[in-house]
């Protein structure tokens, strides 16, 4: 008889409840994926993408948003997320963000 043989056995003769399975349901982690350079910050940490592959975070309980390049915070559970509780996460390059303008100049129009 085998370790395993004994416990079941001690089990099944002590009347123990058998042990609860508890799944985790939601977000497990995020796959930040984009364009070699790109930064970000997730959970206070600044990070920026490796020229090849992606970066995978465990999810916080209280992490429901990131800092993107462009100084916006955006919430990451619009995403798809796959079988195993991971959300991808795309990445928008920081030099492909339009700048905004100084509007602070007078308005030209055609009878200025």
């Amino acid at each position: 008889m085998n370790i395993l043989h004994a416990i079941t056995l001690a089990a099944l003769l002590h009347n123990a409840p058998a042990p609860a399975v508890v799944c985790h349901t939601g977000t497990v982690s995020y796959k930040f994926v984009g364009a070699p350079g790109a930064t970000f910050t997730y959970g206070g940490t600044q990070y920026s993408m490796p020229k090849s592959g992606s970066i995978e975070l465990l999810s916080g309980r209280d992490d429901k948003a990131y800092l993107a390049a462009n100084g916006r915070t955006l919430p990451l559970d619009v995403w798809p997320i796959d079988a195993f509780g991971t959300r991808t996460v795309p990445l928008q390059d920081a030099s492909a963000v339009p700048t905004t303008q100084n509007d602070s100049g007078p308005i030209r129009t055609i009878n200025n």
